[in-house]
């Protein structure tokens, strides 16, 4: 799954002015009639709800809306690039970074029917500044839409630059160059609930039999190499799931795969602390404290998170080797349901406790 990339986004140019003069039949000399430019497309970035990874970025770094027509006689303004929206998934970080835009060139405009030393010319029209500090965005909300580049300006004809002292205006103006970032996109999964424990703690396995969604599921570590999403239905609630790939001791200092994935636990509202059954309590304890402390070592606002402990695979162990793990996590003052996902034992008050907000 790809959760990061960086691309350049740019905004189009608007067209430039005319220089054009009215020459119609008994009217040899007509005014000046150079219309506007069109302006630039903009670069907007909207949140879409069918997207889950930054995958599409992966394969083209570049975007950019379409620049605006030039101007043509008759006041004939040219026409409006047209807009680029950029879709991403919901819980999309966006910084931007403004790059230069570059020198605009003057060039000449040769009018019908002029002579050459005769020819009109563009000027250059003054470029605003854009900020040059770094944007963060976060689009942390469904149906989320901003503009990110302005499309630049369409120049003016030559139309405007008639005065009473200049009848016959040979200038116009250039179209601004639209803005241009560079955009680095961090992807942060959106989810109610985020299932999280060492390698083959039954994540995978709960995350089908709560939800709609079809893991893959072994008998073996590291059976989940990317974040699945599932939805679980409770009552009228829809509650999104994410099942997060096995931490390790060490991941939040860069150590297996969990480090990766990190970043996505941040925004879950519930996480569900899975710990399986077939050790001694002393051993379980010690998984659900190894990946306690390296949640807690990664810092933000995981700590402060609503935990639901469960052990799992109970139907693997006796009840007596169930209740001998519940009293040894009772006495650290830790509460743990027992679940199996095989027989669905518990998974309704599991249910209940993830569904209470």
């Amino acid at each position: 799954m790809v959760d990061q990339a960086k691309i350049i986004i740019r905004a189009g140019r608007g067209g430039n002015g005319a220089v054009s003069f009215r020459r119609e039949k008994f009217i040899p000399k007509g005014g000046p009639d150079g219309g506007d430019g069109g302006k630039g497309g903009s670069v907007y970035i909207e949140t879409d709800p069918n997207r889950n990874t930054l995958d599409d970025f992966a394969h083209q770094q570049k975007f950019e809306a379409t620049d605006g027509d030039k101007g043509t006689g008759k006041k004939m303004s040219g026409a409006k690039g047209e807009d680029l929206i950029i879709k991403v998934p919901l819980g999309t970080i966006v910084t931007l970074k403004p790059l230069s835009q570059g020198k605009i060139e003057v060039e000449n405009i040769a009018v019908k029917g002029m002579p050459r030393e005769q020819m009109g010319r563009l000027i250059t029209k003054v470029i605003p500044e854009i900020e040059s500090k770094e944007q963060l965005i976060d689009f942390d909300k469904p149906g989320m839409k901003m503009l990110i580049a302005k499309g630049g300006t369409g120049g003016r004809g030559n139309v405007h630059f008639m005065s009473a002292r200049e009848t016959t205006p040979l200038r116009a103006e250039q179209g601004q160059v639209g803005q241009c970032f560079q955009a680095e996109l961090s992807l942060k999964l959106l989810a109610d609930i985020g299932l999280v424990g060492l390698p083959n703690a039954g994540k995978s396995t709960l995350l089908s039999v709560l939800s709609n969604a079809r893991p893959k599921v072994a008998d073996y570590e590291f059976t989940t190499l990317e974040p699945n999403l599932g939805v679980m239905k409770s009552g009228e609630n829809r509650l999104v799931i994410a099942d997060f790939p096995g931490l390790i001791e060490g991941a939040s200092e860069g150590k297996g795969l969990g480090i990766k994935f990190l970043k996505h636990i941040e925004r879950a509202k519930v996480l569900i602390h899975l710990v399986p059954a077939g050790e001694s309590a002393e051993g379980a304890f010690e998984k659900y404290r190894t990946i306690k402390n390296e949640l807690l070592s990664y810092g933000g606002e995981i700590e402060t998170k609503k935990e639901i402990v469960v052990l799992s695979k109970i139907d693997l162990v006796s009840e007596e080797k169930v209740a001998e793990i519940r009293k040894y996590f009772m006495e650290k003052k830790v509460d743990i349901l027992p679940i199996s996902s095989a027989t669905q034992k518990g998974i309704k008050e599991l249910v209940a406790k993830a569904n209470t907000r």
